[in-house]
């Protein structure tokens, strides 16, 4: 049976565009799902099917509405808002999810209006302008999610995946016998990686791109804690 559906974006760009912009860390299209005059995404919320996912920012179009539905669902133990759904085996603790994903939606907000104004480049919708900054070797300033933290150490060298499959961009602390390195490592730990912390920061420094002879993905060496803000550069 085919299931004829209409698809809606966050902003007003051309369908050939937001087909290129609309996409997550995966590559997968991010739209309001329409069928006739239901709309997918609130049925979903209201059923309590799924929370109101804001880690990777609000909706624009629907923030207001998806709010009241999600709380509706809460109030009446609507899927997975009943601890009989989700209590048994495997869960998501949404009690605890819920803020921490309100906090990164709060510096996504945050990038939204100052960022782009201050120049400073986003890893997903700005990783053309990325690549070309790293070609040229300039220093630019890019917003980026740390929640990973530290994926890889070659010997004493820490290797940060800041980007995503689709877009790749990584952050490189070279020694961390060195003071500076272990200031970094500690800043990174307590304020910016890992679940319940805020995650987005501002990575300030010369890019490149590693392997430079392939021309390979782009990066930034980090040798200073003041090469990572909360604010966009002034």
């Amino acid at each position: 049976m085919e299931v004829s559906l209409d698809l809606e974006f966050d902003t007003a760009d051309p369908p050939s565009l937001a087909l290129a912009r609309h996409r997550d860390n995966y590559g997968r299209l991010l739209a309001y799902a329409w069928r006739g005059a239901e709309h997918y995404n609130l049925a979903a919320i209201m059923a309590g099917w799924s929370p109101y996912f804001v880690k990777y920012g609000r909706s624009r179009r629907y923030h207001g509405v998806f709010l009241q539905a999600e709380a509706r669902a809460q109030a009446s133990g609507a899927g997975i808002w009943d601890p009989g759904i989700n209590g048994a085996g495997p869960t998501r603790d949404y009690r605890c999810l819920l803020p921490w994903w309100q906090m990164r939606d709060s510096w996504i907000e945050d990038y939204r209006a100052t960022g782009p104004q201050a120049g400073a480049l986003s890893v997903r919708l700005g990783h053309a302008d990325l690549i070309a900054a790293a070609r040229r070797e300039e220093r630019i300033s890019v917003f980026c999610d740390l929640q990973g933290g530290i994926n890889r150490w070659v010997g004493d060298a820490a290797l940060i995946y800041a980007g995503s499959p689709a877009q790749p961009f990584k952050l490189w602390i070279p020694d961390r016998r060195v003071p500076a390195a272990q200031d970094l490592l500690r800043l990174l730990e307590t304020r910016y990686t890992g679940e319940g912390r805020q995650n987005y920061v501002y990575v300030t420094g010369q890019a490149s791109l590693y392997p430079a002879q392939d021309d390979g993905k782009p990066q930034i060496v980090l040798a200073d804690t003041a090469q990572l803000a909360d604010l966009p550069p002034a």
